[in-house]
């Protein structure tokens, strides 16, 4: 896991392969001057039909964002949050509103999940996905203990009625034995819900381009089927969205340098890569605008004199 955490520092699942942050120490103390992803900031970008980028605000010390429209037209994002001076809410799940496309978000508030089992971890990754009936389900990486050496991480969920307050749904959704499944995707499409993630092998960094698949028509008991394939070294990282048509996944490349790739899909297994904007920022999270273009939430790289930055500029 450690060439993946170097490669892509943004995922919280890679930095929490090697050390969770609530294992790292309080902010003033062991965790001070060590690199992880409260190094980066999320940058919020709109872009056009025409695929022309404006930058338009930065959500702060922020990492794996997700993007998702509520019934009532709001804008929900949710992401992880590492506060600098706040240890209680310090590696959490936060979410932010807008109302009005994207222009403005409301302060970050830390989920708050009832019903959560004794031993597991806090959730990380969040995936939001709308549901028929105005609630929002989030699904989440966690495990049992701190460690993978005491369980392998999978894939859970919890349900929303107003995207703040959760409650813990009981089980697994979609897990694969001796293997990590971490940083999913998922949308509802057609009536099915389809859950991506990407394919690290055992723990190891895996070849880029392949990914898990599964599908459940209850959003709660997934069966995996055929597993996703996309080449030239991209990974199915990021953010799945359906229009009632088509799946859009909208993925992460192998090399940080690169922009974000868009493909689309009818059912989920078959995949066509599109035109997608010149955007930098890994794991995305995406969501259609009323007029046709895409508000995204990408990771950006480690801010400049942070031990992160630091490491990254030795080993470039």
């Amino acid at each position: 896991m450690d060439c993946l955490r170097l490669l892509l520092t943004s995922s919280l699942a890679f930095r929490a392969a090697a050390q969770p942050a609530h294992e790292a120490g309080a902010p003033g103390s062991s965790r001070a001057g060590q690199p992880g992803p409260w190094d980066n900031d999320l940058v919020v970008y709109r872009v056009s039909s025409d695929l022309d980028v404006t930058k338009v605000t930065t959500f702060p010390r922020g990492g794996v964002p997700t993007l998702a429209r509520l019934k009532d037209g709001r804008l929900i994002a949710a992401h992880q949050h590492f506060p600098e001076n706040d240890e209680a809410n310090f590696d959490r799940v936060a979410v932010r509103f807008s109302p009005d496309e994207g222009k403005t978000w409301s302060n970050p508030e830390v989920i708050r999940l009832g019903g959560l089992p004794d031993g597991m971890r806090f959730p990380f990754d969040p995936t939001l996905v709308p549901l028929p009936d105005g609630r929002v389900r989030l699904y989440f990486t966690s495990l049992r203990g701190l460690r993978f050496e005491r369980d392998r991480p999978a894939i859970y969920s919890a349900v929303s009625s107003n995207g703040v307050d959760y409650v813990f749904e009981p089980g697994t959704r979609f897990g694969i034995k001796d293997r990590p499944v971490i940083d999913c995707a998922a949308a509802l499409h057609k009536g099915v819900f389809h859950l991506f993630a990407p394919d690290n092998g055992t723990g190891r960094a895996a070849p880029p381009g392949n990914g898990y698949h599964a599908i459940s028509r209850d959003g709660l008991t997934f069966t995996r089927t055929n597993d996703v394939y996309m080449e030239g070294h991209r990974r199915w990282l990021g953010n799945a969205q359906s229009d009632g048509k088509q799946i859009t996944f909208f993925g992460t490349a192998d090399d940080p340098r690169s922009s974000l790739w868009m493909a689309t899909s009818e059912d989920g297994l078959n995949w066509k890569l599109i035109d997608s904007p010149v955007l930098k920022g890994a794991d995305p999270g995406a969501v259609r605008t009323r007029d046709g273009g895409l508000i995204v939430i990408g990771t950006g790289p480690p801010r400049p004199g942070t031990p992160s930055a630091n490491h990254r500029s030795r080993n470039d």
